[in-house]
């Protein structure tokens, strides 16, 4: 079990207990705060902003999100019979200390704790929950990484890093933004490269029959969005692209 402290330990059922309560001591604290923020708006004014309420009750739920996965992301360090793991240099890994690591989530900020091992060999440490939760080599978690995507995809960077403020709530920079739609961009081309690999691979059934004397091919042009450095020194889609200094859009051909 990821949060369980381990099998052996028997106070294990106990720790759970004060975990939850803490847990949900934060999120009726973040209520109670809220409620009371809102009510003392309604004296004051005598009405009820709406689209105010429904931010603030965003933020306040973020905020509770984030007390209780960073509660539940607190590992123990590892038992005494734990703690060495296999390196890749061939020898023993062992465990040193607990590091923390601060990880941006789709309910904001958490900062978790984990266990940390060192190879006296090569010099190369690791953190296997890092490995575990998909945040190794970021800061970033996996919600956070596909709303980036989802959002780099369809639009300029910057224009994603309002997108992520004002639907998601997240503070994010746009260079931010690129690096999960070119890391999105260049898992697909892999898969692809795997798929067509695989086809060629094929034992494919010869083809009987009349050979076809013209093959005809068609091929299309779109407007392709790019960043602006892949735009620099090049014209645009159209001249009056060009002369308004309009040249994020370049034509692209697919065949059909």
């Amino acid at each position: 079990m990821l949060f369980a402290r381990s099998k052996q330990n028997m106070a294990a059922g106990p720790t759970r207990k004060k975990t939850a309560a803490a847990i949900h001591q934060e999120i009726a604290r973040e209520v109670n705060q809220l409620l009371g923020r809102i009510f003392a708006q309604r004296r004051n004014s005598g009405g009820t902003d709406l689209e105010a309420i429904e931010s603030a009750l965003r933020v306040a739920r973020h905020q509770a999100g984030a007390s209780t996965l960073s509660e539940l992301l607190q590992f123990e360090a590892p038992l005494q019979d734990q703690r060495q793991l296999p390196c890749a240099c061939g020898q023993q890994a062992r465990y040193q200390e607990l590091r923390s690591l601060n990880v941006l989530t789709v309910v904001g900020w958490v900062r978790m704790n984990r266990p940390w091992y060192f190879c006296d060999r090569c010099h190369e440490g690791q953190f296997p929950a890092d490995k575990t939760l998909n945040v190794k080599g970021t800061d970033f978690s996996p919600g956070v990484r596909r709303m980036q995507a989802l959002v780099g995809q369809e639009a300029p960077f910057d224009h994603g890093r309002e997108q992520m403020k004002v639907l998601a709530g997240l503070e994010v920079t746009a260079k931010s933004e690129e690096r999960p739609a070119e890391a999105t961009g260049a898992d697909i081309a892999a898969n692809e490269q795997r798929e067509i690999v695989r086809v060629v691979q094929l034992d494919l059934p010869v083809i009987a029959g009349k050979p076809i004397p013209i093959l005809h091919v068609q091929m299309d042009g779109t407007g392709v969005p790019v960043v602006k450095k892949e735009a620099e020194g090049r014209k645009g889609k159209t001249d009056s692209d060009s002369r308004s200094g309009f040249n994020h859009l370049h034509r692209r051909y697919r065949d059909c």
